[in-house]
């Protein structure tokens, strides 16, 4: 009996979303190679004969662990939004410890209104040039439509790895767990993210990539706040980076971001323009 038979049409539909990400981004990694030599196409083949088999492993483990889901069909409400987010990191006076802050102004409706600002601050710690755990704080307040504010805090931590480049490929991933609390409850809910990273340097320029990462988020418990065990929402975006130099670099392109909710599920179009600095 396949994974799959066990799952609500809408939870068919939207468990694709997740399973469809490595077979885009390989078609898009194998158009960025098309002008490679012949061990770049070998070396892709690799990669993707490993991605693939990744996800046909973790996408189900993933899905399994969702718990109940609703069996209501719901509807999706989607909407266009602008992100913006601003990232700055520097070295501390101890030896391969770092500072982070990062700050998420969002719009909703077209960014006609404001919706969200995510704060976000965190040290972490490089084992390697490659490796490196992260502890952070972030406050969230929240503006939805129709609904008063809100404000979450929350704890996290995390790893992040960064692979040796295969066919001129980088990829880097990052796992987060989640403490999360809501204003006004007394309960606490957990959740993980999972992040695959992908950035290529394109031939037109020296200072331009290519980028794309999907990233998986799943409730571990539910909350009187509404989180619900198992699929929370899955983001995908593809777009650009520009180095200026050294210090500041962006990311502009699009995201794609699915919300698995208990009544009526969201479908973000998002554009999403990112700055880094690094001190």
């Amino acid at each position: 009996m396949s994974w799959r038979d066990g799952m609500s049409p809408q939870a068919k539909q939207h468990a694709g979303i997740a399973a469809a990400v490595p077979k885009s981004a390989m078609e898009v990694a194998n158009e960025l190679v098309c002008s490679g030599t012949t061990d770049d196409f070998l070396t892709m083949n690799r990669l993707r004969a490993l991605l693939t088999a990744s996800y046909r492993i973790a996408c189900p483990a993933l899905l399994l662990m969702l718990g109940s889901t609703s069996q209501a069909a719901a509807q999706t409400e989607e909407d266009g939004r602008y992100w913006l987010s601003v990232y700055a990191q520097g070295k501390l006076p101890v030896e391969n410890l770092y500072w982070s802050m990062d700050v998420h102004p969002r719009w909703r409706e077209e960014g006609a209104q404001f919706d969200q600002l995510i704060l976000r601050p965190a040290v972490f710690y490089r084992f390697t040039p490659k490796a490196s755990v992260w502890m952070g704080y972030d406050t969230i307040i929240s503006h939805p439509a129709g609904q008063s504010s809100n404000r979450e805090n929350r704890w996290w931590g995390q790893f992040q790895y960064q692979f040796d480049p295969i066919a001129n490929i980088t990829i880097t991933s990052r796992t987060r767990l989640e403490q999360r609390h809501r204003e006004g409850f007394s309960d606490e809910g957990y959740r993980v993210r999972q992040m695959i990273r992908a950035v290529r340097p394109s031939a037109l320029s020296a200072q331009l990539s290519w980028v794309a990462f999907n990233e998986l988020f799943v409730n571990l418990d539910h909350t009187e706040w509404g989180a619900r065990r198992g699929l929370d929402q899955n983001r995908v975006f593809v777009g650009i980076n520009w180095k200026f130099n050294d210090i500041a670099n962006v990311d502009v392109g699009y995201l794609n971001q699915f919300v698995n909710t208990s009544t009526v599920d969201r479908e973000n179009h998002v554009l999403m323009t990112t700055f880094r600095f690094n001190f």
